[in-house]
């Protein structure tokens, strides 16, 4: 009988490309960030972070969540470590913390895939590393869509073998800790939260609502039948509520009290859709029954150009989808590229939090088992998920939201991270608070399952399907179709 997980590498093989229309910001961005933006960092220069602490076995200190850096004493070539990313977003994130960790930098190489975070060629590259090759990937990159491919199973380390402990990760949202988790092991921490947001036009909101405050609009959208009322009256006024109909879906279906795949103590696998797809699958179809979106589908031309010139209310973004907002706020020239020039709605944009809390994407970091360096692929870890210095200094870099609940109030306080196309909003204070509640329950497939849900839910608006049931029944299909080992 073939391994469970040797059967879900092969299936996710199949149909992997499947999931790149329901994730595709998180393809090639979600490594967070908006450095290849304009307007995306802040000034400022790096500094390395304060060391210090007792050492333990691999230098991590349960007492002060500190982790001393090793000593270079007598290393060689054969000391060096490969991060392997996809992207030069987040190689500019990798090299942020690198520049912060002086002479260790120069063993430490980054291989840059540059192909998309869920593509096959990534995966395929990694997976041929971790095979053998002059180049073994200590540290590994990986989309959240498909970090579990790498994090459950045996190619990847226990974090707390190599030094980081509990104390290092306390301060990081409980979210991505309990998505990093696997049977009780830390197998994967990220340097990034992505909490979801909501993005309103200001303008909008204070011609139509009578105020353009963050919190005030938060409350007159802090549920659905709220959010419907809002739809209707933008409506009225002439204005889209959305761009699209699937814009809710992260909100609604992030709500799930289990995941979609229950896994056995064999080993087998089940099946287990709950009620937020029909609860999802209704309010998309409410949004375009109504007419209260243009129908946009996510990432093309149209929904792209609402943001710089356009009727849309509001969008559900996320960290690292300010960024993609604000590079669609710029006139773009013959081939795609910003130039200098300001659309309409730059400046006007605000965030405020979702009617229901929700992540989207982020990128998760593990430590390839035969690293021939794990102290130093500890520090690195340490360095770039854990310290508090050294992740504010990659915060006030580069724009990104860290994963570090002390270095964001720090963030907050300093009043580092305000936003011009945001009109001089700081996102950091809607972000934090929008993370605190996020609920994880996450599988391998989520992002192929997310995609049959929207064709489904295309079906159901477009009228070819006539209930909720058969949204329900396709997805099941597809789910047999492509995964059948797993139960129904």
């Amino acid at each position: 009988m073939i391994n469970t997980k040797l059967r879900k590498a092969m299936a996710v093989a199949m149909v992997s490309a499947m999931a790149v229309s329901s994730l595709a910001a998180c393809s090639d961005s979600s490594s967070s960030g908006t450095d290849a933006t304009k307007g995306s960092s802040e000034e400022g220069g790096t500094t390395t972070a304060e060391e210090g602490g007792s050492e333990s076995a691999e230098g991590g200190d349960d007492t002060t969540g500190k982790m001393e850096a090793p000593s270079t004493e007598g290393w060689d070539d054969s000391k060096k470590i490969y991060v392997y990313l996809w992207d030069a977003d987040g190689e500019g994130k990798v090299q942020n913390i690198i520049n912060q960790m002086g002479d260790l930098g120069e063993y430490i190489e980054i291989v840059n895939i540059n192909q998309g975070g869920q593509s096959d060629e990534y995966r395929n590259a990694v997976d041929q590393a971790l095979d053998g090759g002059d180049k073994y990937p200590s540290v590994i990159l990986a989309d959240e869509s498909i970090a579990k491919l790498w994090s459950e199973t045996d190619k990847t380390l226990d974090l707390s073998t190599i030094g980081i402990t509990s104390d290092m990760t306390s301060e990081m949202y409980s979210y991505t800790v309990d998505y990093g988790t696997y049977n009780g092991a830390l197998k994967a921490v990220s340097w990034q939260a992505t909490p979801g947001c909501l993005l309103y036009r200001a303008d909008i909101a204070k011609e139509v609502l009578g105020t353009d405050d963050p919190d005030e609009v938060g409350a007159l959208l802090s549920d659905w039948d709220k959010f419907m009322d809002v739809a209707e009256q933008m409506k009225d006024a002439g204005y889209k509520m959305v761009s699209g109909t699937n814009e809710i879906k992260y909100s609604v279906l992030n709500q799930r009290e289990q995941p979609w795949v229950a896994v056995a103590d064999d080993g087998s696998e089940t099946l287990q859709l709950d009620s937020t797809l029909e609860t999802y699958a209704e309010l998309s179809k409410q949004l375009y029954d109504n007419e209260y979106t243009n129908q946009a589908n996510a990432w093309e031309t149209p929904w792209n150009g609402s943001m710089g010139d356009g009727d849309v209310f509001c969008y559900f973004g996320c960290t690292w989808f300010i960024g993609t907002l604000e590079g669609n706020c710029y006139v773009k020239d013959d081939e795609g590229n910003a130039t200098e020039e300001k659309l309409p709605n730059y400046g006007q944009w605000r965030t405020t939090t979702p009617p229901e809390s929700y992540y989207w994407g982020g990128t998760y970091m593990c430590v390839g088992k035969d690293t021939p360096n794990p102290e130093l692929a500890a520090y690195f870890i340490y360095m770039m998920c854990c310290n508090e210095d050294s992740m504010y200094n990659l915060a006030k870099d580069t724009g990104d939201f860290v994963n570090n609940q002390a270095a964001v109030d720090q963030i907050i306080a300093d009043g580092v991270g305000a936003r011009e196309v945001l009109g001089g909003q700081n996102p950091y204070a809607t972000f934090a608070e929008a993370a605190k509640d996020i609920n994880v329950q996450s599988t391998y497939i989520d992002g192929n399952i997310l995609t049959y849900i929207d064709d489904a839910c295309k079906a159901y608006n477009a009228g070819d399907y006539t209930s909720v049931d058969q949204v329900i029944q396709y997805v099941k299909d597809q789910v047999k179709k492509n995964f059948d080992y797993i139960a129904q």
